[in-house]
């Protein structure tokens, strides 16, 4: 039994005060800026869990051989050091070992700035999105595919160093405001070498961002520092080492956009 004197609680929870048998490990940083047009953050954030949705575009959902109409929502998670923001990059990601086919997806991104209950409302949690940017969920097909075949986890496909590159967050606002993001004409768009692969309407999703938000805290509790990739658009396509990949969103204000290599 530790004595008081060599114990702490915090949140209700009892830590050690003895000295880490290691250096812990910093949280990766996402640069936040007040506006698509801004060059300058104003704050950063420190990444918690990062969270994506599969198959939230129905054109997507079909070519991954499902059915958008018959799917609920489901979920996957990366681990926060799979995030990289391109926003502050100046050398190019890693590509992975172990993969010969390293597929792109464009994502839109929310961040997380408070805590949920899991009786929370879309309406609700539309609230707990203080942030917003794009990104791409970088992933090894070829061990995805195997995966699905013999009905294990994804881990090795979706959990790679790197493979969760985000162009910086931006800060979302409040009720009305929020429309500089989410409105009829927002494009999300995947440009490859010089070729646009995927594109879609982010109100194309099935699933809102109020309504992934409120599903993922039925099962988890949200607390601020949690990113949400949000689904991508049909065209997911492979990329190889030194291919450019641009991610963006025209949005009301300017755009955003997520440029990253893998070496």
């Amino acid at each position: 039994m530790l004595s008081s004197s060599t114990t702490t609680r915090v949140a209700g929870r009892l830590f050690s005060s003895y000295p880490s048998i290691f250096p812990a490990t910093e949280p990766p940083l996402i640069n936040v800026y007040s506006t698509p047009n801004s060059e300058t953050p104003v704050s950063s954030w420190p990444v918690r869990r990062v969270y994506c949705i599969g198959r939230n575009y129905a054109a997507h959902a079909r070519e991954m051989g499902d059915d958008p109409k018959k799917s609920k929502p489901f979920f996957f998670q990366k681990p926060a050091q799979a995030i990289v923001d391109t926003s502050s990059l100046s050398s190019p990601l890693r590509f992975p070992r172990m993969t010969s086919n390293y597929h792109y997806e464009a994502e839109l991104v929310l961040g997380i700035g408070g805590s949920s209950s899991p009786d929370l409302s879309p309406s609700s949690a539309e609230d707990l999105i203080k942030a917003v940017g794009v990104g791409c969920d970088l992933t090894r097909r070829d061990l995805q595919n195997d995966a699905k075949e013999k009905r294990r986890p994804w881990d090795d496909s979706k959990g790679v160093e790197d493979s969760a590159p985000v162009g910086g967050l931006y800060l979302a606002g409040e009720g009305k405001e929020r429309e500089w993001w989410w409105n009829p004409r927002a494009e999300l768009k995947l440009i490859h070498g010089d070729s646009v692969k995927q594109k879609a309407l982010v109100q194309s999703m099935v699933w809102s961002p109020g309504e992934i938000v409120a599903t993922i805290a039925k099962f988890h509790d949200l607390h601020a520092g949690d990113i949400i990739f949000t689904g991508t658009p049909e065209g997911v396509g492979k990329v190889e080492r030194g291919e450019r990949v641009r991610v963006t969103l025209d949005a009301e204000g300017g755009e955003l956009e997520c440029e990253f290599v893998c070496e």
